[in-house]
């Protein structure tokens, strides 16, 4: 039924669009299990619960690290039962989880109730759809990539606002019942009547360059699978490495310094309310993203873009040791959140430029493990830094190293070549 739907509107405009929409949604419901959303609750935590901020980091990475190890059968999951199937999953346990975090009293809990979050919303709410869409894409696969960050854009502008209204007005077990509620009643639905999960199951080809009958079609798979490296074809190449370390940086930073962000503002002379407002000028520039996909990832190659975002977070990054008011923390994350959209989208049309389509979802589930791990150590350094120093700069300092050494391996970086 629903292929009969698809073709019937793909006779008016190609239906990988429709898929493109759902796939933004779902990015923009990967919120609940995403740093800038979570950090809303920490403070709640350790006020009801009398834990230390490294502590309650140290519970975070555990949780994330965990997460990120099982990303990998994620990605073989996604290559086995179809990005569809995978998406209606993660939707309803992400659900689940966030229904489980509005219950939790303790640490055991708290752990599980991250790790879920983790698992469900950060890491397969955003892996299947930038598994997804890149099939339905080719010549304008940066640009939808971009469309599908949106999804990420608006949760970073609205989720910490929405929160900390939910948080302030209601409490933190009511929000994340909200997301719970939001998540079966507009996602789910969706993704259910819109989501295939390639062109070639309509007879099509990515672009909707041209209609197929099924033996080109099968032409067309098959010459996929002869030009798409497998996963231990991408893990012997110097490529799959590099760019996973560097995929380490952004995650790294942003987890770090999201999850004490309430804290960090603070210290800069910030109130929570104008807290939660920066927070979502870092997405303001991410609304640029489609046209600087255009004009910058269509046009340059991935190493230049990379070398040229490393380099800008890396003096972003000693310029936010400096910041002492609501403008200069406004403008780093602004320059932050321009440099970091362009690095993000760049990364996601690489995985796909450098290695096909046909098991991407494997690729991209280990190599996701990279920026889980990211994800996990970032908000240890910025605790510690707080509890042994009462600031963040030992943190910041930490940091910009760390971008300067995944500049040096971007350096490195070219189009592997598949041997037969």
């Amino acid at each position: 039924m629903l292929f009969k739907t698809a073709k019937k509107i793909n006779k008016y405009f190609f239906y990988g669009w429709i898929v493109l929409l759902t796939a933004t949604v779902a990015t923009f419901f990967s919120s609940p299990g995403q740093t800038y959303s979570i950090s809303a609750f920490i403070g709640n935590y350790i006020t009801d619960f009398g834990y230390s901020r490294t502590y309650m980091s140290t519970i975070y990475s555990g949780a994330t690290i965990l997460s990120g190890l099982l990303m990998i059968f994620m990605g073989k999951s996604v290559d086995r039962f179809g990005s569809r199937n995978m998406l209606i999953v993660a939707t309803v346990f992400l659900a689940l989880t966030t229904f489980f975090n509005s219950t939790v009293v303790n640490i055991p809990m708290i752990f599980i109730g991250f790790f879920l979050l983790r698992f469900w919303g950060q890491g397969s709410m955003t892996l299947i759809p930038s598994t997804l869409v890149p099939q339905w894409f080719e010549k304008q696969r940066a640009f939808a990539l971009s469309i599908v960050s949106m999804g990420t854009i608006l949760g970073n502008l609205l989720v910490p606002i929405a929160n900390t209204y939910m948080i302030n007005n209601y409490n933190w077990r009511v929000a994340w019942q909200v997301w719970g509620v939001g998540l079966i009643v507009i996602l789910l639905p969706l993704v259910i009547v819109t989501v295939i999960n390639k062109p070639e199951d309509l007879s099509l080809l990515p672009d909707n360059q041209k209609a197929l009958n099924k033996e080109t079609a099968d032409l067309e798979l098959a010459n996929i699978e002869k030009t798409s490296f497998t996963l231990k074809e991408a893990t012997k190449t110097r490529e799959f490495w590099f760019i996973g370390l560097i995929s380490m940086v952004t995650p790294l930073v942003t987890t770090g310094m999201m999850f004490h962000f309430y804290s960090l503002m603070g210290t800069k002379n910030v109130a929570e309310t104008q807290t939660a407002f920066i927070i979502g000028l870092m997405a303001l520039p991410g609304l640029l993203s489609p046209i600087v996909s255009k004009v910058i990832i269509d046009r340059y190659s991935p190493r230049i873009i990379m070398l040229f975002t490393l380099l800008t977070i890396a003096l972003d990054l000693l310029f936010m040791i400096f910041v002492s008011s609501v403008i200069g923390a406004g403008l780093f994350i602004i320059i932050y959140g321009f440099a970091t959209i362009i690095q993000t989208i760049s990364l996601n049309v690489i995985w796909v430029q450098y290695f096909g389509r046909k098991y991407l979802g494997s690729i991209r589930g280990s190599a996701t493990v990279f920026a889980v791990f990211g994800s996990a150590f970032g908000p240890v350094p910025f605790g510690m830094s707080f509890d042994v120093t009462g600031t963040y700069v030992p943190a910041f300092v930490i940091m910009s190293i760390a971008t300067i050494c995944a500049l040096v391996l971007a350096w490195f970086i070219k189009q592997p070549l598949k041997t037969s």
